[in-house]
């Protein structure tokens, strides 16, 4: 038990891996916060000697405080501002690269890596054009953060336009992302905006750690956005007060691990008109930023399904042709992947699908089904994912799988029904398209039958170590989707009766 609970500490859910190759590559995951009430109350207008509680704030009051804050964050945005805004063009492509941490490094024994350098090097190969912006606050480990407009690099030209320089950026700081989008939008204003996240992702959970060491990989814990040398990270919450702030957003991409969950989506749903991320983790290689800039100058009016289509098959590709080390491709046939697109607005839905298909459940008794759903639909990374290869402490299940298999082997015919209109919702109305690749020949689970949103749901440990608890920072029932809907009564439920056996 010392040893699971040392390990627990870890919390990681960005690794070294390459499948059963004996080569290794860094993924998108993400890393642990900063102390609670360790911000200043001022920055958004709290109390002198307050401890900081975001929960105590509106959107509206993160907005005002960032127009009115003349410290701090916005210290270092003042010589090289654009002399004036430019002219609108189709799109605007924001992209928040947090490389403070492992994503910075090289991995695969040199032959590949450094995988923030790696993407804005794709991107400098098309760059801004007359139809598409592409503006970048690029944070990299030792040397602080800048914010640039990334043009076409040539012999001549770095391809970058510096508008300024922070030695001492935070980039875990939400409102730093406020800001930063705003500025963009601003100052390069379009038709329509994606607004991309880059950097580890750990899902909802905001991990708790402030008695372990910081950092990635096998040295620390994840959280989207992880700044390693500010010990801070953006909440799960915080996304939501991200979106808010920044206005909307026609396409919002988390170029992250384990981020497409119903969880994290409805903190989101308001504010975009497309949701673009991976239920599973994501190899460090990240996206094609020059195949996707290239499209969206072909198809600078493309619809949220064409822009679907182009992530999508994408993915395919990329695992078609394997990963590119140096001259050669790696196979990637052991590696179970998914990628998918949500349509946010439905989420304001899925609290009656849910509600019906867990009260159906829990009113008739349908442990049995349960207890093989818990068993066997498809889970995504475990928290320990370098010894824990049967997946004992995933918390992550396929949505669309679980209520599947539940429904199959439903005692009552209710269960059966609330089950099948839960998955033709996610099918017909929630998720715009998906894909599955591979398999986790460990366990079982076929990656093809992943639905497209991921949820939370009963780990399968027995007894699971009360430690456990307190990697939380955030209580799942202070969620949206968890005061929006009875999922987390339910988790409670199965949490009882897969412990019963």
């Amino acid at each position: 038990m010392e040893k699971l609970t040392a390990k627990l500490a870890l919390l990681t859910a960005s690794f070294l891996f390459f499948g059963a190759s004996s080569l290794s590559a860094t993924q998108h995951g993400g890393s642990p916060p900063i102390q609670p009430g360790g911000r200043s109350a001022g920055m958004l207008g709290g109390k002198a000697g307050e401890p900081f509680n975001l929960n105590s704030f509106s959107a509206k009051d993160i907005e005002n405080s960032i127009q009115a804050d003349q410290k701090g964050i916005l210290d270092w945005i003042k010589p090289n501002e654009p002399a004036k805004p430019a002219a609108a063009k189709e799109w605007t492509v924001m992209v928040f690269m947090n490389a403070k941490n492992d994503l910075a490094n090289s991995a695969l024994f040199g032959l590949s890596g450094k995988w923030a350098v790696k993407d804005l090097a794709e991107m400098k190969k098309v760059g801004t054009t007359d139809k598409v912006n592409v503006v970048v606050e690029y944070g990299t480990a030792g040397k602080g953060a800048k914010r640039m407009l990334v043009g076409k690099s040539s012999l001549f030209s770095s391809g970058e336009t510096v508008y300024s320089q922070d030695p001492n950026a935070d980039m875990g700081d939400y409102k730093r992302v406020i800001e930063f989008a705003k500025w963009a939008k601003t100052n390069f204003p379009a038709k329509k905006y994606m607004f991309v996240l880059w950097n580890h992702g750990l899902g909802w959970i905001d991990p708790n750690l402030q008695q372990h060491s910081a950092g990635t990989g096998t040295n620390g814990n994840k959280g989207i956005l992880f700044d390693d040398e500010t010990k801070n990270y953006v909440r799960t919450k915080q996304l939501g007060d991200i979106l808010r702030a920044s206005g909307y957003m026609d396409v919002f991409v988390m170029n992250a691990c384990l981020m497409q969950m119903a969880e994290v989506n409805y903190e989101v749903k308001d504010n975009t008109g497309l949701i673009v991320a991976s239920e599973e983790t994501m190899l460090a290689y990240g996206f094609d930023y020059e195949k996707l800039l290239n499209f969206m100058n072909a198809e600078p009016g493309a619809t949220d399904e064409r822009i679907s289509d182009f992530f999508i098959n994408w993915q395919k590709q990329f695992f078609s042709e394997g990963a590119p080390i140096g001259p050669i491709h790696m196979p990637l046939s052991s590696i179970a992947a998914t990628m998918s697109t949500v349509k946010p607005q439905a989420l304001n839905e899925l609290p009656r699908y849910l509600n019906a298909f867990a009260g159906a459940a829990m009113a008739n008794n349908e442990t049995g089904a349960v207890k093989i759903a818990i068993e066997k639909a498809v889970r995504f990374s475990s928290l320990d994912p370098k010894k824990d290869k049967k997946k004992m402490l995933a918390p992550y299940v396929d949505l669309y799988d679980f209520a599947r298999i539940t429904g199959e082997n439903a005692a009552s015919q209710a269960t059966k029904q609330a089950a099948e209109e839960l998955m033709g919702f996610i099918k017909s109305r929630l998720v715009l398209r998906s894909v599955g690749l591979n398999a986790d020949a460990e366990n079982g689970y076929d990656y093809t039958k992943a639905g497209g949103i991921a949820i939370t749901m009963t780990m399968k440990i027995k007894n699971p170590p009360p430690q456990l608890a307190d990697i939380y920072e955030t209580k799942y029932s202070d969620l949206s989707l968890s005061q929006a809907s009875q999922w987390d009564e339910f988790t409670a439920w199965t949490d009882k009766v897969w412990q019963s056996q």
